[in-house]
């Protein structure tokens, strides 16, 4: 029997010489308290994923602090507002060019 494979890559940007890219999702919790100071119920709210990009090579030109990314990290987010809050780039004698970028979206922000 065939095996497929997965394709192997990052496949959420569209950054030729992205060489890493991590997302992660959090909320803010607040629980409620019983008279007694048990955990009687809780709500979550404000949820924001951080993302951060690393690649070779010039820094795209839609990265750019306090920028939305434009299509560079467009998919990674379906909707919201995403702010690309650090951008830093770097270069070597006797290496590429390298730069990396991080930020936030805000999903529920309009």
């Amino acid at each position: 029997m065939p095996v497929t494979l997965t394709k192997i890559g990052i496949q959420s940007v569209d950054i030729t010489l992205a060489e890493s890219v991590e997302v992660s999702a959090k909320i803010e919790a607040k629980p409620l308290l019983d008279k007694d100071g048990k955990f009687a119920d809780g709500a979550a709210f404000d949820p924001t994923s951080d993302f951060s990009l690393k690649g070779r090579g010039d820094l795209p030109a839609g990265l750019a602090v306090g920028s939305d990314g434009g299509s560079d990290v467009g998919g990674l987010f379906a909707g919201g507002v995403t702010l690309v809050t650090t951008v830093k780039e770097m270069e070597k004698n006797d290496d590429w060019n390298a730069w990396e970028c991080s930020g936030q979206n805000f999903p529920n922000a309009s």
